[in-house]
């Protein structure tokens, strides 16, 4: 094994190569904390990350959503499975079955089957959830209630909405009163202006290698339930230490059964993950089972947040900057390798490539498509971002690693996307990004 010291190389080279200009590392091992930063919060004002600079966690916020409604379910006031329907009598859908149908666990598990990616800008009052909920007959149904996983940030948006009136609190307050208070995360955030006063990282733009400060938070306060917390890379390691081991400054705000509940499979998900529990999502490494989160802001400010029981093991990487994504996966890869002991994945071998207009075309789901085109007989694919200030990632060559499943041809250690098929064995969607997308339109390429 290595000296967890050697992080530290690990991640200034890391940020240099990716283009990050500050990030945030923090590894839990057997109950010993290490701690890593590089770079700046800033690079207009130069100030360096330390451990105490806040980050947006982005959709690692979700697991502190489910853990809030967890603890109200512990009450006995809130029932995963209940329509959700009977706390929001007012809720409006645009499909008349799922609105009487869509529960709480269906929000939870990424399953509730309307449009899941939704920009609701209502403000940042202590209304923003409600009113942008009030906005949720306007989202198709793309999928009935409870039959495909496809991430959903509108989900856990309305699940925040219930938690607000089953407890008479603002969101964000419920979160801070059963959560960060008790578990002593005396350095995590949700509202711009508690942030301002203390040491934050902001976003950044990476244009031709030279970095610029982006002067946009990313998210609105609708989005708190979803990806709005802000947290410190020390605070991020006392949740990883709750979860791991019930470890908790004060009285403990769920007891060890419900936090071994949130982390227990629900179903099966959408590669690139591969079971989801209540907001914790599960993927494999060679034979590891990680159960893990992360997030991106508006491709900002990027994050990781895996964990593998086990082995009482965690690491989280906070990031300014879209490179963000690349260095947490090698950090994560690192930690498990030379801490843990965990093997690198291998590469799978490309598999003959069967008829490509099966697969060709344009897959959608709101303002996010997968489009899939036939290049001289190569496959090539590209997720397409239809959002303003979201640049879309470069087109890649794909190569086929299992039966419907392609991998970029330059990197086949996981499949990134999977076809799926309807009964008369038609491709008719396709998994990517944790997203499952229908089939609309061929694409030439």
């Amino acid at each position: 094994m290595s000296d967890v010291q050697e992080l530290q190389v690990v991640l200034d080279e890391g940020a240099r190569e990716a283009g990050v200009p500050g990030a945030a590392v923090g590894v839990l091992h057997r109950g010993r904390e290490s701690v890593f930063t590089t770079g700046v919060s800033s690079v207009d004002t130069g100030l360096p990350v330390d451990a105490g600079t806040l980050f947006m966690i982005g959709s690692t916020s979700k697991t502190f959503a489910a853990a809030a409604l967890l603890s109200l379910v512990e009450d006995g006031v809130l029932d995963l499975d209940k329509p959700v329907v009977e706390y929001l009598p007012g809720l409006e859908l645009a499909d008349p079955v799922a609105r009487k149908t869509v529960t709480v666990r269906h929000l939870l598990t990424h399953s509730a089957g309307f449009l899941g990616d939704v920009d609701l800008d209502t403000g940042w009052g202590d209304d923003a959830l409600a009113r942008a909920v009030g906005q949720f007959g306007d989202l198709p149904q793309i999928f009935p209630p409870g039959e495909v996983f496809s991430y959903c940030n509108a989900g856990f948006q309305l699940a925040g909405r219930v938690a607000e009136v089953v407890s008479g609190s603002a969101f964000e307050d419920l979160v801070r009163t059963r959560l960060l208070e008790p578990l002593g995360m005396t350095e995590s955030y949700y509202l711009p202006w508690e942030v301002l006063t203390r040491r934050h990282a902001v976003g950044h733009f990476v244009t031709d290698g030279e970095a610029s400060v982006a002067h946009t938070v990313g998210l609105t306060r609708a989005d708190s339930a979803s990806g709005g917390l802000w947290s410190t890379v020390a605070d991020q390691l006392k949740w990883a230490r709750f979860f791991l081991a019930g470890e908790s400054a004060g009285e403990p705000p769920l007891s060890a059964e419900t936090r071994d509940l949130m982390r227990t499979p629900q179903r099966k998900a959408a590669l690139r993950f591969e079971e989801v529990g209540l907001s914790w999502l599960h993927t494999t490494h060679g034979a590891a089972r990680l159960v893990r989160h992360g997030g991106n802001v508006s491709n900002l400010q990027l994050s990781e947040f895996v964990t593998l029981p086990e082995e009482d093991f965690a690491v989280t990487v906070l990031t300014n900057s879209a490179g963000g994504a690349a260095l947490g996966r090698n950090v994560v890869d690192w930690c498990l390798e030379h801490l843990v002991g965990v093997p690198p994945v291998e590469s799978l071998p490309p598999l003959s490539s069967p008829s490509l207009a099966e697969y060709t075309g344009r897959y959608e789901t709101g303002q996010l498509a997968f489009e899939v085109t036939d290049r001289d007989g190569a496959l090539w694919a590209q997720m397409v971002a239809d959002v303003e200030d979201f640049p879309s990632p470069p087109p890649f060559e794909a190569v086929f690693v299992a039966d419907d499943a392609i991998a970029p041809a330059a990197d086949t250690r996981a499949a990134s996307a999977r076809f799926l098929r309807d009964e008369r064995g038609r491709v008719t969607s396709v998994e990517f990004g944790g997203r499952t997308a229908k089939r609309r339109a061929t694409v030439t390429g």
